[in-house]
Order: C-alpha cells, then sequence, then structure tokens
C-alpha cells in the first residue's frame, strides 16, 4: 500500500479536530454558570458546525467515519 498524502492530512485533521472538540465539551461543561459559559457555548458550537459537516461531506464520499477519526464524537454531545 503507497502513501496517500490526502488521506494522511484528512486523517490528521480528523485526529486534531478531535482533540479540540474533547477539550472544548470539557470547557463549556466546567463554565456553566460562570461568566464564560456563553463564550464556551459558542466555541462549541463552531466545532458542532464544523463536525457535521465533515461527517456530511464524509457519508457523500462513502468515506467510513473511523477512517478520518470522525467516528467517536456524537452530535448530541455538541449542543
Amino acid at each position: 500500500m503507497s502513501f496517500n498524502e490526502y488521506e494522511a492530512f484528512a486523517v490528521t485533521v480528523g485526529e486534531v479536530l478531535q482533540e479540540l472538540t474533547v477539550e472544548a465539551i470539557a470547557k463549556r461543561n466546567e463554565s456553566v454558570g460562570s461568566d464564560r459559559e456563553n463564550f464556551d457555548a459558542g466555541y462549541l458550537s463552531a466545532f458542532h458546525r464544523i463536525i457535521t459537516l465533515i461527517q456530511q461531506q464524509a457519508d457523500l464520499f462513502d468515506i467510513p467515519l473511523e477512517k478520518i477519526c470522525m467516528d467517536t464524537i456524537k452530535e448530541s454531545d455538541l449542543i
């Protein structure tokens, strides 16, 4: 199997987005009732938009979400 730079890029972006999303969820949960709550909720909303867009596009191209590290992020965790 040869190296595919586009596939490697997609997987790396998926891994990084997954890590950043987990951090954003934790920050949102920690900030409930604080001055940062609205900011952290808005920040997480941006991830919601990006993650769902990538998941939709992967579906259109018949790319399994697990191949691009997008299978563990649930939309319900982002709301």
